[in-house]
């Protein structure tokens, strides 16, 4: 009897050790909800949609499988996505919204966006310093630097190496340029008044150049991928082109050219910023935080999606030539002020369409 009992109490000893240190490991690894705390949530971001295949393979899927978020794209041009965010302002559905840097500027001064924090942001001393903070008070990051340059087509013009070139009688007819709403429409107000003024700030030359040109257009174009087809039609032989356009351009199969104009080229960075209305703070900064992490730079550079803002991003020469990178090309870059487009646009806006509504 005594036997029986003994054997009974080392089996039942037994397996307590083996339920305590069962529970011990158990309680020492950590849990999927812990590991993976953003497991089935959805992040909504507001962008344009351009190359939105090469986004989803280097930018959305990889954040997507690591995190297991659900990623909603809101696509559209800077006018049309910030009209919505501030129609939305007391119901805002948009955690990230990006913007070209004047548009974000209006996002800044509408309140739907809100300063992003740099303690939460592991990627962000790698940029190129003037991309951190190109708003001032946090507000955005240039996670891409961009340039607008001239294509054209030299089977069928003669070269351009100036922003004059596009009042040259041989582009009639096939010529566009970016609609005023888009980008790096106010820009060609700028380099229009240089090209022919001398002087970026002496707008009224620039303007009075857009008149003159307004008859030449085959169009105006108001999304990159609307020029994309214009010049696989072969209906445009020349027209200033966003730099993330470039990749696009010469897969049309057509013999095309770019040019560094004597007056130089419009710099710009695209730019990222958080939702004044969201309730994702630490998704949100993480989801940043991937945008500007290494390996997203360097895919989106060696797809010439984006140039990268990182400074310690190193590109063969094949790719590096197509987008803006290099210290001879960014030396000819000039930055207009943001704040100063974003104040100009309800008047450039209302010029525009009544030179184009003629």
């Amino acid at each position: 009897m005594k036997k029986r009992v003994m054997l009974f109490l080392v089996v039942l000893l037994a397996f307590g050790m083996v339920l305590s240190a069962q529970g011990a490991k158990e309680s020492s690894a950590p849990s999927t909800e812990a590991a993976n705390p953003y497991e089935g949530q959805t992040l909504n971001l507001s962008w344009w949609g351009y190359n939105m295949d090469l986004l989803d393979k280097n930018v959305v899927k990889p954040f997507e499988d690591a995190y297991g978020v659900k990623i909603v794209s809101e696509t559209g041009n800077n006018s049309d996505r910030l009209t919505k965010m501030v129609a939305r302002k007391d119901n805002p559905v948009i955690d990230v919204a990006f913007f070209a840097g004047a548009w974000a500027y209006k996002a800044m001064q509408e309140g739907v966006i809100k300063p992003y924090d740099p303690a939460k942001l592991t990627n962000l001393s790698a940029l190129m310093e003037q991309a951190r903070d190109p708003l001032g008070g946090n507000y955005a990051i240039g996670y891409t630097i961009q340039h607008l340059g001239l294509f054209y087509r030299p089977d069928k013009v003669e070269k351009i190496t100036s922003w004059r070139d596009l009042s040259r009688d041989d582009l009639k007819g096939y010529l566009s340029i970016p609609g005023i709403t888009t980008t790096y429409g106010p820009s060609i107000i700028y380099m229009l008044s240089k090209a022919w003024g001398g002087d970026y700030e002496d707008t009224e030359i620039g303007w009075k150049k857009i008149e003159e040109i307004a008859p030449n257009l085959v169009t105006v174009y108001n999304v990159s991928s609307q020029l994309n087809t214009l010049i696989a039609q072969e209906e445009v032989y020349a027209a200033p082109y966003a730099s993330f356009s470039w990749g696009n351009i010469m897969n049309s199969g057509l013999e095309v050219d770019n040019v560094i104009p004597e007056e130089g080229l419009v710099g710009s960075f695209s730019v990222v910023s958080v939702g004044a209305g969201t309730e994702k703070d630490d998704l949100v900064h993480l989801f940043i935080d991937h945008l500007l992490s290494y390996d997203v730079q360097m895919a989106e550079a060696m797809d010439m999606v984006d140039s990268p803002a990182r400074t310690d991003i190193v590109l063969p020469p094949e790719i590096g030539d197509n987008l803006t990178y290099g210290e001879e090309l960014i030396s000819k870059l000039h930055f207009f002020s943001e704040k100063e487009m974003a104040d100009n646009q309800k008047e450039w806006i209302a010029r525009w369409n009544a030179i184009f509504s003629n």
